[in-house]
């Protein structure tokens, strides 16, 4: 068959797609029982409710069975000391790995 170029064919102008922004369902709350009273999607998806103190962020939806999965987020609050080692300590540390090789047996043929 012969494959002819036809003048009127309607070629459709390149459409540039932009990325659709991601955005959360739900609203700020004043407290935790408020999120009870909230209505919610139905269609399982999760809705977002910060407290408006900043103290927590809870979520809600909907679970197949008809009822409400609530979860809430806190963060973590608790200062973890993080304990640095020094020079001294990281030379002690090779000093005893260094014992330990000297003290282990040696097979034929191994590198030492």
């Amino acid at each position: 068959m012969y494959n002819y170029y036809n003048p009127y064919q309607y070629y459709a102008p390149y459409q540039q797609q932009y990325a659709k922004p991601i955005a959360l369902q739900g609203k700020l709350i004043d407290n935790i029982e408020a999120v009870k009273a909230v209505d919610i999607p139905l269609d399982g998806s999760t809705s977002y409710f910060p407290l408006a103190d900043g103290s927590a962020i809870v979520s809600k939806q909907l679970k197949q069975d008809g009822t409400s999965r609530v979860v809430v987020y806190k963060p973590d609050t608790e200062e973890k000391q993080v304990k640095y080692v020094t020079e001294a300590e990281l030379d002690d540390i090779k000093k005893e790995l260094e014992n330990l090789k000297r003290q282990m047996p040696v097979k034929e043929g191994e590198p030492v």
